[in-house]
C-alpha cells in the first residue's frame, strides 16, 4: 500500500474536520474531492461543503477551500454526507444537503439535492439543482435526510436515491425507508 497525501482542513475554518469524501473523474481527468466539513462547535463559521483536486490520479491534493457554485458564488451546506455519482449520458452529478442559511453542525438536513457538476471547473452549476425533497408542512424539523445511497437504474436510467425519511424524535429514531427515481 502507498499513501497520497494527506488532505486536511484547517481547524479554524471546520471544526470536526473533513470526513466522509466522495469522489469523481472530470472531463479532463482531473479529480475531483467533496468533503463533510462542520461549523458544529462555532456556529458562527460559516457551514461549507470542502473541495480538493488532484491532476495526478489521486497522490497530491489542492489545498481545500469552499466548494462553491460555477460563478463562484458559496452555499451552505450542513455537516452532513454527499455523493458524486457519474451518469452513463455522461454528466456527474452530486446528490446531497443545501440551506438557505447558515446551519448549526448536522443541521438542519433538509432539503437534499441533486445537481450537475461542471466537467471544467469542477464546481456545481447552480441552474441544475433539483429539490428531491424537504420537510414537509406539520413535520418535525429534527428530519434527517442523509445518510443515503445513490446508483443509476441500468434499464430506466434514473437516478435512484435510497434514502430514509427520518426523524430523531422523544421517544426514539422512526422513518420509511424509500427510494427516489430521479430522472436526469
Amino acid at each position: 500500500w502507498e499513501m497520497s497525501d494527506r488532505v486536511q482542513g484547517d481547524p479554524q475554518r471546520t471544526t470536526r474536520g473533513m470526513v466522509e469524501p466522495t469522489i469523481g473523474e472530470l472531463a479532463n481527468g482531473r479529480m475531483i474531492l467533496v468533503m463533510r466539513g462542520s461549523n458544529d462547535r462555532r456556529p458562527e463559521l460559516p457551514s461549507f461543503r470542502w473541495v480538493s483536486f488532484s491532476d495526478d490520479g489521486g497522490w497530491k491534493w489542492t489545498k481545500p477551500e469552499p466548494w462553491t457554485y460555477q460563478n463562484g458564488d458559496p452555499f451552505f451546506s450542513p455537516s452532513a454526507c454527499s455523493q458524486l455519482l457519474r451518469h452513463s449520458n455522461g454528466k456527474l452529478y452530486w446528490l446531497g444537503n443545501i440551506n438557505a442559511t447558515n446551519p448549526k453542525g448536522n443541521r438542519p438536513r433538509y432539503p437534499f439535492y441533486v445537481g450537475e457538476v461542471d466537467q471544467q471547473s469542477g464546481r456545481l452549476l447552480r441552474n441544475s439543482l433539483r429539490v428531491v425533497d424537504d420537510l414537509g408542512p406539520g413535520e418535525d424539523p429534527l428530519l434527517t435526510l442523509s445518510n443515503f445511497y445513490a446508483r443509476e437504474d441500468r434499464q430506466t436510467r434514473e437516478i435512484c436515491l435510497h434514502m430514509t425519511r427520518l426523524f430523531a424524535l422523544p421517544g426514539g429514531w422512526e422513518g420509511d425507508a424509500m427510494v427516489y427515481r430521479i430522472r436526469v
